[in-house]
C-alpha cells in the first residue's frame, strides 16, 4: 500500500472538523424554481433561448461534477491496494471517468456561451457578462481535468510506488480544483437567471417571498438533494443543533435547527441563495475564518435568511 499525503446567541466551544464527501445525483430536468413557482409569468421567446442555453448548461455541469467525484473515488481506491498492478487499474479507471467529466466541462463550457450570444442578441448586459463568467470557469475546470487526466494515464503505467503516489496525488488535487471551478460557474449561471428575469421584465424576489417559510422548507428538502451536513455533536453550540445544505436548481438552501430559548426544543429556518464558498467556509472553516461553528454561521449564512413569511 502507497500513502497518499494528503441572532444573539452565544457561541459554544471549537468542534472537531467533521470530513466532507461531497455528492452529486441528477436533479429532476424541469424548469427552475424561480421561473416555476416564483415567476409565473411567461418571458420572452428571446429570452426563454437565453435560458434554455443556460439549463443545457447545467445539465452537462451535472454530468462533469458527478464524473469527477467517480474519478476522485477511484483514485481514493487506489491508495487503498496493495500491488502495481491494482494501483494501475484503480489509475485507469479514474483516468475514464475524469476524460469523461472534461468533456461534459467542455460541452457546458460551449452552452455558456451560446447563452452570452443568446443574451448579447436581446442587450442583456449583465446576462452576457454572468454568462461569459460562467464560460470562464467551465474552461478553468476543463483545463484542471486535463490535467488530472494526464497525470492518470501517466499512473496507469507507472511501475515506481513513489512515482504513482505522486502522479495520484497531483491529479486528485487538479480534480478538486475542477470542482471548485464548476461550482464557480454554476453560481455564475444562477445570478444570470436572475439578471435574465429582471431584463426581460420579470421582478424577482428572494426564493420563499410568495410562500410559508414552513412550505418553502418542505419544497427544498423534498425536491432539492442534500449537499452536506453538521450535526449537534460536531457543532458543539448553545444555540445550533444542526445546518443541512440543500441543491436545488443552482442553488444552495441551507435549513438550521436553532434552539428555543429556555426550552429543550428547536426550530427550522431555511436560508436561500448561499453561495457556493460561503457554505464552504462555514463547514470546513479555514484561513481568515472564525473558530466556532456558530461564529462562521454568523459570518457566512445568517444573512441569507429567506424572505418568506
Amino acid at each position: 500500500m502507497i500513502d497518499q499525503n494528503l441572532c444573539n446567541y452565544s457561541f459554544g466551544d471549537s468542534p472537531e472538523m467533521e470530513y466532507e464527501t461531497t455528492q452529486l445525483r441528477f436533479m429532476k430536468t424541469h424548469f427552475l424554481f424561480l421561473l416555476t413557482l416564483l415567476c409565473p409569468l411567461a418571458i420572452k421567446a428571446q429570452a426563454n433561448n437565453v435560458m434554455a442555453e443556460i439549463e443545457d448548461a447545467f445539465e452537462e455541469y451535472q454530468s462533469a461534477f458527478k464524473k469527477t467525484q467517480q474519478g476522485i473515488y477511484y483514485i481514493d481506491q487506489a491508495f487503498e491496494q496493495s500491488n502495481i498492478s491494482n494501483i494501475q487499474f484503480e489509475a485507469s479507471n479514474a483516468e475514464s471517468e475524469i476524460s469523461s467529466a472534461r468533456t461534459k466541462a467542455g460541452y457546458a463550457e460551449d452552452e455558456a456561451d451560446d447563452a452570452e450570444s443568446e443574451a448579447s442578441s436581446i442587450d442583456c448586459d449583465d446576462v452576457e457578462d454572468f454568462a461569459e463568467d460562467a464560460e470562464d470557469y467551465f474552461y478553468e475546470a476543463k483545463r484542471a481535468l486535463s490535467n488530472a487526466e494526464s497525470e492518470l494515464s501517466s499512473a496507469s503505467y507507472e511501475e515506481d510506488p513513489d512515482y504513482l503516489a505522486d502522479y495520484l496525488n497531483n491529479a486528485k488535487s487538479y480534480a478538486n480544483d475542477a470542482l471548485s471551478k464548476l461550482n464557480e460557474a454554476v453560481d455564475e449561471l444562477n445570478a444570470a437567471v436572475k439578471s435574465l428575469q429582471n431584463c426581460a421584465g420579470g421582478s424577482i424576489e428572494s426564493a420563499g417571498s410568495s410562500i410559508s417559510c414552513d412550505a418553502f422548507q418542505d419544497f427544498i428538502i423534498d425536491k432539492g438533494y442534500r449537499k452536506g451536513s453538521v450535526g449537534s455533536y460536531t457543532l458543539d453550540s448553545d444555540w445550533l443543533t444542526e445546518v443541512t445544505a440543500y441543491d436545488y436548481e443552482y442553488k444552495i438552501y441551507v435549513v438550521a435547527k436553532i434552539k428555543v430559548k429556555k426550552t429543550y426544543s428547536s426550530r427550522s429556518y431555511i436560508f436561500c441563495d448561499i453561495p457556493s464558498n460561503k457554505w464552504s467556509n462555514f463547514k470546513n472553516g479555514g484561513y481568515g475564518e472564525r473558530e466556532t461553528y456558530g461564529e462562521r454561521f454568523h459570518d457566512n449564512i445568517m444573512e441569507y435568511v429567506c424572505n418568506c413569511e
